[in-house]
């Protein structure tokens, strides 16, 4: 299924006969569904707000594959994430069978708050930076879950071919700093110290009354260094409100951490040249979501930015 197809199976309604198999396994046989309303920004999975009676709002997350395991893990996580001292979405049920809707499906619990853009750098970000730091302070079970030794980014990611020709300088310079961060991380076996959530950005968080009130989307999460969370939210960061932003939330986690993150720039390096490599459809993926000023040339263009404020303390 292609990008464009994962949007649209995304911006689907899922059927009534689905809706109500769903609700009927989470809440008994008489069960009914009250309202649904679409959560928009999603990218590798189709997500709504279900009203239940009995029961009350849970949120349905639709996998766009039909691959029995595209959910169970995420189910998974989200259990090793309870602990965690940050309000995470409880797990409810699981159909990685599909009987419900064709494709595998999965219902948690509803966290209170919404996704917010903030337009302007402020607090928020200082408080972003706090909430990763409670998630990396969250302690590990012994011993790990096989779910949670996962081989993060730095070990596993590998370039696009033949992508950001336009600049093959500035790629080479980023790529030598990826490498070497790798090259690092095998030497040391790739030895995991924190819980990672490993797609953590503003886009993922809920706010209520001013505050964050929520942290979502765990499907990725699995063990390894802090400075690659910290990394993956300042590129998105300086992606979607610029370097100074960026800057701002690496400071933040350090004082609320108290980490030193002597790998920060590797990491910076190898998340910058993902961000270049999906930058077309995170676009997309705001458009969706409403945010119409965040167009594809100007994400190019602040990624361009701080790829070169990275090269610079490389």
């Amino acid at each position: 299924m292609s990008s464009a197809d994962r949007l649209r199976f995304n911006a689907s309604r899922p059927t009534a006969e689905g809706l109500a198999r769903m609700a009927r396994a989470v809440s008994g046989p008489q069960a009914r569904v009250m309202s649904v309303r679409r959560l928009t920004g999603g990218i590798d999975a189709s997500t709504h707000l279900v009203r239940v009676e009995p029961g009350g709002a849970v949120v349905l997350k639709r996998s766009w594959t039909t691959d029995p395991a595209s959910l169970a893990g995420e189910f998974e996580r989200l259990g090793w994430a309870a602990p965690a001292r940050v309000p995470t979405p409880v797990p409810i049920r699981l159909d990685a069978a599909g009987d419900w809707f064709g494709r595998p499906a999965m219902v948690m619990g509803a966290v209170a708050g919404r996704a917010v853009f903030h337009g302007e750098v402020g607090p928020w970000v200082d408080e972003l930076a706090a909430a990763l730091a409670a998630i990396h302070a969250t302690p590990l079970p012994s011993p790990l879950p096989p779910v949670l030794r996962a081989p993060h980014a730095g070990l596993v990611w590998q370039p696009s071919e033949g992508a950001h020709r336009s600049s093959p300088a500035r790629v080479r310079a980023l790529m030598g700093s990826a490498r070497s961060l790798q090259a690092g991380l095998r030497r040391a076996d790739g030895h995991a110290d924190v819980l990672l959530h490993h797609d953590f950005h503003h886009g993922n968080v809920l706010w209520r009354r001013g505050r964050l009130s929520g942290v979502l989307d765990w499907n990725e999460a699995t063990t390894g260094p802090a400075a690659s969370d910290v990394a993956y939210c300042s590129v998105d960061l300086a992606m979607t409100h610029g370097r100074r932003a960026a800057d701002r939330f690496c400071a933040a986690y350090r004082v609320a951490s108290g980490r030193d993150l002597p790998d920060l720039t590797g990491w910076q390096s190898l998340w910058t040249l993902n961000a270049m490599r999906w930058a077309a459809l995170w676009a997309r993926g705001f458009h969706d979501a409403g945010i119409i000023h965040l167009g594809l040339p100007l994400l190019r263009d602040r990624l361009r930015r701080f790829a070169d404020a990275v090269i610079a303390t490389v």
